[in-house]
């Protein structure tokens, strides 16, 4: 029997539409989709392609924040996106992009490293995704599950990479929420699973999503923090800014694979 939910992507369209006397076909996204919380990101984007800022489902939806970009590279259509950060708000926009239109979802962010191989501001690419989340769950992904990343989109990521950096590293993702509550001897659990980062849940999310409406996918973090040395602030130095131009360099590459 199927569920039927109070409301989905396609209702809250409708409504929009409404509202805004637009057309439900207005409110596609292309089908290439990046998903960033960076500023620095968007801005390097806006300087490599003539990108067209339109406010989308603002200011009707509670998790859509910030307009989107959308444009073109080397006749690829692109759709550039900064939701708010968390498990929960990915899992509504997810679900927007794919009913809109995307094909593709990339994840682009930060996070954390627990392998002391890992440097600040090296790059990580995922490819499974792990851990507890408090959202997931609803998508009927199991606690324990190693969550495969698309692997089309993984071997992309890490050609792409390995041609302009040797700063990256390959391995799985581990989702924890409460930020505060990390302890070391968990890490330690968790680097026995394999697991060579960590971040807020997104990726979970994501990836669950995704493999059930079969959608290709991937991301490309860096690491920005590592629990086991310490806080630090890298987004105050310009190596931070470069780290994220890098960033961008590679994944204008990716699109072009995709």
């Amino acid at each position: 029997m199927n569920k039927k939910f109070c409301i989905s992507s396609e209702d809250l369209i409708k409504v929009i539409a409404e509202k805004t006397k637009k057309k439900e076909n207005e409110f596609q996204v292309n089908p290439i989709v990046i998903i960033t919380f960076s500023r620095f990101l968007i801005e390097f984007f806006k300087a490599q392609i003539t990108l067209i800022e339109d406010n989308w489902l603002m200011p009707y939806h509670p998790y859509a924040s910030n307009p989107i970009f959308r444009g073109s590279y080397n006749n690829k259509n692109i759709t550039i996106i900064n939701p708010p950060m968390g498990a929960s708000p990915i899992s509504t926009i997810v679900e927007d992009l794919i009913f809109c239109g995307a094909e593709v979802i990339l994840l682009a962010c930060g996070s954390w490293a627990i392998d002391n191989n890992i440097q600040l501001l090296d790059f990580i690419i995922p490819t499974h995704a792990l851990g507890k989340d408090g959202t997931s769950i609803y998508y009927n992904r199991e606690s324990n599950e190693h969550t495969i990343i698309n692997n089309d989109i993984v071997q992309i990521l890490i050609k792409e990479t390995q041609r302009i950096t040797d700063r990256f590293h390959i391995g799985k993702n581990y989702s924890l929420e409460a930020f505060y509550k990390l302890e070391k001897t968990e890490i330690v659990k968790i680097q026995k699973s394999g697991c060579i980062s960590m971040e807020n849940g997104e990726l979970n999310v994501l990836a669950t999503i995704c493999n059930s409406k079969k959608i290709k996918f991937g991301a490309l973090f860096y690491n920005y923090y590592n629990p086991l040395k310490g806080w630090n602030i890298p987004w105050l130095d310009k190596t931070y800014e470069d780290c994220i131009n890098l960033q961008g360099e590679i994944l204008l590459n990716v699109i072009l694979k995709v």
